[in-house]
Order: C-alpha cells, then sequence, then structure tokens
C-alpha cells in the first residue's frame, strides 16, 4: 500500500529535526509519533496535494514494526482512498503531529 521509498515534506522534516534537537529522538521515531499524535487528535486529511521533498527513507525505517498498524489506521480513516492518496495523508498526519509535537523538549511533556 504505502511505498518502499517515502519521503516527508519540508515542514514536517523542520519540525521533527526541531524535536531531535530538544529530545535526542531520531527524525524517524519522531515520524512514527507526530502520525499517532495527529490519528489521536482526530486530524483529517482533506486530500489536498502534498510535496514530500525531504529524506527519502525506505517505509520499514519510517514505520518500523508499525508498518501494519499504520497501514490499516489509514485504510480505514480514508477507505475511497487509493494507494497514492494513503500515502499523501500519511505525510498529512506526519506533518500535523510534528507541529504540535516540535517544541517538546523531553519525552515526558509529549505525553501531555
Amino acid at each position: 500500500m504505502l511505498p518502499n521509498e517515502m519521503k516527508i515534506t519540508d515542514k514536517a522534516f523542520n519540525s521533527l529535526r526541531r524535536f531531535h534537537l530538544n529530545t535526542g529522538v531520531t527524525v524517524n521515531i519522531g515520524a512514527r509519533l507526530a502520525f499517532f499524535k495527529s490519528i489521536e487528535s482526530g486530524y483529517i486529511y482533506d486530500g489536498k496535494e502534498i510535496e514530500p521533498r525531504q529524506r527519502q527513507l525506505s517505509k520499514h525505517v519510517w514505520l518500523g514494526g508499525l508498518e501494519q498498524i499504520v497501514e490499516i489506521l489509514l485504510k480505514e480513516r480514508y477507505r475511497e482512498y487509493d494507494d497514492k492518496a494513503l500515502y499523501r495523508a500519511w505525510n498529512a498526519h506526519v506533518e500535523d503531529g510534528a507541529a504540535s509535537i516540535e517544541g517538546k523538549t523531553n519525552l515526558s511533556s509529549f505525553a501531555q
């Protein structure tokens, strides 16, 4: 479903880089946290085009052992979307969640 090689947007990358500098959490782990933070917050992707241009990594590096869970969540929330649109939705969720965590200074503040 999601492509084997994936990128994130500049905005998400910059937010995740700031999160990394504050907490030591790597960008790929931060992207996982951001995705789930966005899902938890109830964010809904509106279908707009998204231009991912930063940090091309394999799907396994971005999602780790959560690959199937992420894909199931996306398929459930966006039933009418094709694979390309689901990839854009993943990006939108990472960007949304990254914006909400970038200022966190430690992992305990992340949970608040």
